[in-house]
């Protein structure tokens, strides 16, 4: 055999063993694609199969979230139901004592009694306020009517302000109440904050708090997103506000009238009085307020007469 033939012979098996190593690497190749896509499948069931346990699971918080809204609505209107027919038992007993005390003044008056008048009227108030004699003033039963006409009417300053602070009690009541239940039109809906006659002399302050939309935070000190919250406080109780938005919405609230739409905190539970540079003058709230539409006869300070 020649060299040349040696030489051939060597090339054909050097090619023979190259593509056998060239099967034998694809097919590897394809061995470890398969095994890969095997498991890229495995992984996205396993994916897809925890996505579904979640999304049950959630369906299943929903259904019983719902269902314990149900249960506590269901609650609260037997509570306002049962309230309502004690607030009429009440109302009667109240009436049926007011009756039997003008009677008693009437008859100590016509025996010459020293009895004054200021000193029937707060007799009057008193007997309709006192039903337990240990407890000054037990109000957590009276009607919003009771409350409303008890503030506007009387002089006795203790009276006043407890009135005051069980009416601000309940309405913070009804505003939790509204905010978990919100699809509910509620019933109660007609309560309004009364206009009371209350002494003279009570501190009046302003205040003005900047404020952004959840989704409109301000960067870069871009001012064009960030709205003001302003409040003109009467004492502890919130008289007039001021919403002015970013978008040129302006929203003009007085009390007696949007009391349901405005603050139901008093000044002490705002905090606004510890905020740095909440406060601001009468001048400068009252130019906001009218540049925004405001009356400036809107609210008037209840004095004594």
């Amino acid at each position: 055999m020649s060299q040349d033939q040696n030489e051939l012979q060597k090339k054909r098996g050097e090619e023979k063993l190259r593509k056998i190593k060239e099967q034998m690497e694809l097919k590897r190749k394809r061995r470890e694609e398969e095994e890969r896509r095997r498991k890229q499948l495995e992984e996205e069931a396993r994916i897809k199969a925890e996505m579904e346990a979640e999304r049950r699971r959630a369906e299943e918080e929903e259904m019983k979230r719902r269902e314990l809204e149900k249960a506590k609505q269901k609650e609260i209107e037997e509570q306002l139901r049962k309230e309502e027919e004690e607030a009429k038992s009440r109302q009667a007993a109240l009436e049926q004592e007011r009756l039997d005390h003008e009677l008693a003044l009437r008859l100590a008056k016509e025996s010459n009694s020293n009895v004054e008048p200021m000193e029937e009227q707060k007799a009057i108030i008193r007997a309709a306020s006192l039903k337990d004699p240990n407890k000054k003033y037990d109000l957590s039963k009276w009607k919003y009517a009771e409350l409303r006409d008890t503030i506007n009417t009387s002089c006795d300053v203790e009276l006043l302000e407890a009135c005051k602070q069980e009416f601000h009690r309940r309405l913070k009541v009804y505003h939790q109440w509204k905010n978990k239940n919100k699809d509910r039109t509620a019933s109660h809906a007609s309560v309004s904050k009364p206009t009371s006659r209350l002494p003279p002399r009570r501190p009046q302050r302003y205040f003005r708090v900047p404020f952004v939309k959840p989704g409109d935070e301000y960067r870069d000190n871009d001012f064009k997103k960030r709205g003001y919250w302003f409040a003109h406080f009467d004492g502890q109780w919130i008289a007039r506000q001021l919403e002015i938005h970013p978008n040129g919405v302006n929203v003009v609230l007085v009390a007696g009238t949007d009391d349901l739409d405005m603050c139901e905190l008093s000044l002490d539970e705002t905090g606004l009085t510890r905020k740095r540079g909440a406060e601001i003058t009468k001048r400068e709230f009252e130019f906001s307020w009218q540049k925004c539409g405001g009356k400036s006869d809107a609210y008037k300070q209840p004095t004594f007469e």
